[in-house]
């Protein structure tokens, strides 16, 4: 019998029986639609694999041509079918700092996708009769939590001027453009069969997001030192390139864990080792520490007892052959520490951000209602700080919500974080098919990497870092809608049955 308790944390999966439907263990998800999506992405794809193999430098106006004719492709499929502009949205977001493409002043690659996202949902609102934002699950947490932090923008104006937020005008229209993405892809996503192929798309994101990285490593081999040797990635940012890793590794995890008595499911180790050895080579420790938990709450989803014997064979492994610890990973987390006389001392990065907590924890005091304002952190902190200090982010995610938007604002982050947990949680519990299982257990995971990778950055405020965080709540969202009317049907047949007896 599948299990009924509401729980989240009871993470034993439920047994597959024999009432349990054919049609409930294999839905049908792929066929045409993804075939179709995925032969239109083969199209840019293959010229851009062209180009980077040979070398090519294409006049703009050829480039600009073909960006036209699959824009123009796009819109026109997008007004009756979103599916198209999803995957495109997908697979471009997180290089829109490497292709930045330019369309006119004000307008590049990734406005143009945030508006058509926007004109798809409002043709689809007119032409359906239905509300622009539907009441789904997790919706009302994050709209309650996008206008309260979109307020600090009017916060910071009170605070010290509309200069700051004139600006940090495009840092503020970043941060609302995550909100966008997320009730774009909430109120368009047709059905569950269509929030299970995304998952495949953001797969193929993650694969071509690594590849750029894997050039990257290959280019600095070789480099003498830890700074020159760290990968940027597409981001452009170690730090967040190694989060981004982390987010994306999931639902491969996910599929892995779901499939692994199956041999089939081995082939995703070699991908597994390019990923480690990408985020080794961030020398980001927060990322490191993420993907830690993030394991941990996928195999703990798995089964209780999985976890435990896997945890049992992994320290014994190393505990019998430490050498199998990667010596940039030691290496990088002793950074932590110097020796500095007869004690230790804590590094210079780990020493600044420990000033920065304490000046954000101050200023979160001070105004604990609304905070300072928007990206008044930066200007504020030189008054709340022991020393001088450069850096203008104060390198951890609850403290720049608190001190900037508010107390209340990090309650409703982590009343979104723990309901984003519960859905995908929930989902893989109650979810027969593997696709839904992989998308339940993936936004869990990535939910435990979101806690903890923030704890160390400010890494939820960039589109190319957050999208598919966004998009698997997004998707878990319908996911559980299917289950909720599935156990409604079976529950109303079962009372007609019991009727007729």
């Amino acid at each position: 019998m599948p299990s009924t308790n509401d729980s989240p944390f009871e993470t034993f999966p439920a047994p597959e029986g024999s009432e349990d439907s054919a049609r409930e263990r294999t839905v049908e998800w792929a066929g045409k639609p993804l075939r179709s999506t995925l032969l239109f992405l083969s199209v840019p794809a293959a010229f851009a694999v062209v180009i980077r193999l040979f070398n090519l430098q294409l006049p703009s106006v050829v480039l600009y041509g073909l960006a036209a004719a699959l824009g123009l492709a796009l819109v026109k499929r997008s007004m009756s079918d979103p599916e198209w502009l999803f995957a495109a949205f997908v697979v471009y977001i997180p290089l829109n700092k490497v292709y930045v493409a330019p369309i006119v002043p004000g307008v590049n690659a990734t406005n143009a996708f945030l508006i058509l996202l926007i004109l798809t949902w409002i043709v689809r609102s007119v032409r359906e009769e239905r509300p622009m934002f539907v009441t789904m699950p997790g919706s009302k947490l994050v709209g309650a939590w996008a206008l309260l932090t979109m307020f600090s923008g009017v916060t910071v104006i009170f605070t010290l001027g509309s200069y700051v937020l004139v600006d940090q005008l495009q840092e503020y229209k970043a941060w609302v453009d995550q909100f966008i993405v997320f009730f774009a892809f909430l109120n368009l996503i047709r059905d569950g069969a269509m929030a299970r192929r995304l998952v495949v798309y953001t797969m193929l994101g993650s694969v071509v997001v690594v590849l750029f990285g894997v050039q990257e490593m290959l280019d600095k081999q070789g480099a003498p030192t830890i700074e020159l040797s760290r990968l940027f990635g597409p981001h452009n940012q170690p730090n967040d390139f190694g989060a981004f890793l982390v987010y994306a590794a999931a639902p491969f995890i996910a599929l892995f864990l779901a499939q692994m008595p199956r041999i089939r499911s081995w082939v995703l180790v070699p991908y597994f080792l390019v990923v480690a050895k990408l985020l080794l080579t961030t020398f980001s420790r927060g990322a490191y520490v993420a993907m830690a938990f993030g394991g941990l709450v996928a195999g703990y989803l798995r089964g209780k007892l999985f976890l435990f014997s896997w945890l049992i064979v992994a320290l014994l492994l190393l505990w019998s052959m430490p050498e199998l610890i990667p010596e940039s990973l030691v290496e990088r987390m002793s950074h932590t520490t110097v020796e500095g006389g007869h004690r230790q001392e804590l590094d210079a990065s780990s020493q600044t951000r420990l000033v920065l907590w304490n000046a954000a924890i101050e200023m979160s005091l001070e105004s604990p209602l609304l905070g300072k304002g928007f990206k008044a952190f930066p200007v504020l902190k030189s008054g709340y700080t022991e020393f001088e200090v450069h850096e203008s982010d104060n390198h951890n995610m609850y403290l720049y919500i608190s001190s900037q938007m508010g107390i209340p604002a990090l309650l409703l982050f982590v009343l979104i974080l723990y309901r984003a947990y519960r859905l995908g949680a929930r989902v893989y519990r109650e979810s027969r098919d593997t696709m839904a299982r992989v998308a339940g257990m993936a936004t869990a995971t990535i939910v435990a990497a979101v806690v903890l990778v923030n704890m160390f950055g400010s890494r939820m405020v960039s589109l190319d870092v957050t999208a598919y965080v966004w998009i698997y709540l997004a998707v878990v969202a319908h996911l559980w809608i299917e289950v909720e009317k599935r156990r409604e049907a079976k529950a109303a047949e079962e009372e007609a049955e019991h009727a007729a007896a």
